[in-house]
């Protein structure tokens, strides 16, 4: 599916690079929509330039519905040359939520472990659902190197209320709730035919029990433009892998990997 999107004619976008998501962004006004695979997400953007143009503010709002879960979210970001500075609170529904017993080799109260993928009540009924607030704080450096070349960097403190151990869909990984102290590189080689990929390096800790447990986990991204509308529709794939952790990993696939993918259509206002 990703060949047959990246092959899809060139006419239909030769006026804009694949690779424009990874240039800087004019101020404008935007509407989001994205399609993640399993589910949806509408979020509504303000982008304002200030001090001429070198810097600037970002305002939004999103709701997201999908197989899993649903979420409403507002955040704000300041950007001051490569320096963004950004906060951000939601609140989630969980409708298919994955609580774990304690211990360092456990599952969820209601699964069969030894028949995962087989028999899991979450292809059934689902044995739980949760509700809860989320806030994050993010610091981001931005540092484009030259025309092929740009390389991001995050640290980022997140808050879930969500119920102890239990599993996040978002991240793929078990944790209590509280504080996730996260740490995020991405490069990507680029070029204005064909978009831009590059490794990921993730380094987190999540708090379990009465201690925060440090994780890495190593990938790469891609995104490039599609072409199925004339201007600004992106795809963006991203893929993390965690090996002999049997607690991260997507519930779907048994598998220590966190993979995903979205197709982004964007109107400017």
């Amino acid at each position: 599916m990703l060949l047959a999107l990246m092959a899809a004619p060139r006419s239909a976008h030769a006026d804009q690079p694949r690779d424009y998501m990874l240039r800087g962004q004019p101020g404008a006004d935007r509407l989001l929509m994205d399609y993640l695979g399993i589910g949806t997400q509408l979020s509504y953007e303000r982008r304002r330039s200030f001090f001429q143009g070198a810097n600037d503010y970002t305002l939004s709002a999103s709701a997201l519905a999908s197989y899993p879960l649903g979420q409403v979210g507002a955040s704000a970001a300041v950007r001051f040359l490569w320096f963004e500075l950004g906060v951000a609170l939601g609140y989630r529904t969980v409708w298919r939520n994955l609580s774990f017993e304690p211990g360092d080799n456990s599952y969820c109260k209601d699964c069969d472990r030894a028949a995962r993928r087989a028999r899991d009540p979450i292809l059934g009924k689902g044995p739980d659902s949760d509700h809860f607030w989320l806030a994050d704080a993010r610091l981001q450096l931005y540092a484009p190197m030259n025309d092929y070349f740009v390389l991001t960097s995050a640290l980022t403190a997140n808050y879930q209320g969500l119920r102890p151990r239990s599993y996040d869909w978002f991240l793929a990984d078990v944790h209590d709730p509280g504080v996730i102290v996260r740490w995020e590189l991405m490069a990507f080689v680029k070029h204005r035919k064909w978009g831009g990929i590059g490794p990921y390096l993730q380094l987190q800790a999540l708090p379990r029990g009465d201690k925060h447990v440090a994780e890495f986990a190593a990938g790469f991204n891609l995104v490039s433009r599609v072409g199925l509308v004339a201007r600004r529709d992106m795809l963006f794939v991203t893929v993390l892998v965690r090996p002999g952790d049997d607690m991260y990993g997507q519930h779907a696939y048994f598998a220590p990997l966190r993979a995903l993918f979205f197709y982004r259509l964007e109107l400017m206002l």
